[in-house]
């Protein structure tokens, strides 16, 4: 059974400064009444419940200058919600081998950013594309011969359980790398492979603990980009050091500038300097209203009613910074496949060449503009 993410106990991620000092800490949790929920070694750190913020202060009333202790921050999906648009039927058909190129497959933010003119220059190199979100269909025949693995953080690190229940994980790898096998859509890079981690349930909420997890397990599977279409407006230390522990180590990692609309609105992780922030544009390369902008933003990408694949084999228009986000990080994966291994300080250089300046847009919406591959893929 799914576990609920916002019981009332007290949550909180603590981390030692000497990781051998876990044996206190199991003391500590014994004398509180608190437990052990996980390991998170990617911080060394440590996502422990208790009854209370009593029961809580009663554990580090000692020694607490042995540990450092962290809020377990929600999280949320940065999609606008729309009605119910679907845009095809499910099809049953024999799945080719080979993608189908088709520029009639592509969705009008794929034509924005000119992902079909370089289609057929992609070589046969595999990129590895991590997703955090709320897992994939790996039913989809779009997608299903791209997903390489998976687990479900939420519910016990099950590596069989990171099946898509809400949408919004499909549709971001739809968007990346949907083969077009199945006659109705094609993704900007068709030949990736994708991890996908299920770190928010089926209402589309997620904490930072699962999250942490997640990277941790993309790391560890060797991706080179991992695609963030969530975000919060609180941060703290645990999740700095997260993301500056894979930005070191050469992950692209790309986030949703957040949909908050406004100015100096954006969320993390994308207000993180390690992060490519997206906000969103519409067909007319105008900012979408609901977007959040601000100086961290570092591309634009289209945003709204993008279509791309959705539960049960099917596909559905969807709007929000969530689909944007994942327009950069299949730009990211063309790079990678047309020019091998690049750090992600290149990653951003080579995209900043690439990107047009909208005229209308103020530079806290667009960041150094909207990416066209035909000018960095040529």
């Amino acid at each position: 059974m799914e576990k609920d993410l916002y019981k009332n106990m007290v949550r909180k991620i603590i981390t030692l400064h000497d990781p051998g000092d876990e044996d206190f800490l199991i003391k500590s949790l014994k004398i509180s009444g608190g437990k052990l929920i996980k390991r998170l070694p990617l911080v060394d750190g440590y996502l422990c419940e208790f009854p209370s913020e009593a029961d809580f202060a009663l554990a580090v009333r000692v020694d607490n200058e042995r540990i450092e202790v962290d809020e377990d921050i929600e999280f949320r999906l940065c999609w606008f919600y729309y009605p119910y648009v679907p845009i095809s039927k499910p099809v049953d058909k024999p799945i080719p081998a080979a993608p189908i190129y088709s520029a009639e497959k592509a969705g009008w933010g794929l034509r924005r950013i000119g992902a079909p003119q370089v289609w057929e220059k992609l070589k046969r190199r595999r990129v590895r594309v991590g997703i955090i979100d709320t897992g994939i269909d790996y039913n989809h025949p779009d997608l299903t011969g791209n997903i390489k693995g998976g687990i479900n953080t939420i519910d016990g690190f099950s590596p069989q359980q990171f099946m898509d229940d809400y949408g919004h994980g499909t549709h971001i790898a739809g968007i990346i790398g949907a083969t077009g096998r199945n006659a109705r859509f094609i993704g900007i890079n068709p030949y990736v492979d994708f991890y996908t981690v299920k770190a928010f349930d089926r209402k589309g909420k997620g904490n930072l603990s699962d999250i942490i997890e997640g990277l941790d397990w993309l790391y560890s599977n060797q991706v080179e980009i991992i695609n963030m279409s969530f975000s919060t407006m609180e941060t703290n230390n645990t999740f700095r050091r997260a993301i500056r522990y894979l930005d070191e180590r050469g992950v692209i990692l790309v986030a949703a500038a957040g949909n908050d609309g406004g100015s100096d609105s954006v969320n993390y992780p994308g207000r993180f300097p390690e992060v490519i922030a997206v906000s969103a544009t519409d067909r007319l390369d105008r900012i979408a209203s609901f977007s959040s902008t601000g100086p961290e933003v570092n591309f634009c990408a289209p945003g709204v009613e993008i279509p791309s694949a959705w539960l049960n084999k099917g596909y559905e228009l969807k709007s929000g910074t969530s689909f944007a986000a994942p327009h950069i990080s299949g730009i990211a994966t063309d790079l990678l496949n047309y020019y091998g291994y690049m750090s992600p300080t290149k990653v951003k250089e080579m995209m900043a060449s690439g990107a047009v300046k909208i005229s209308h847009l103020a530079k806290e919406q667009q960041g150094l503009g909207i990416v066209e591959l035909p000018r960095i893929i040529s």
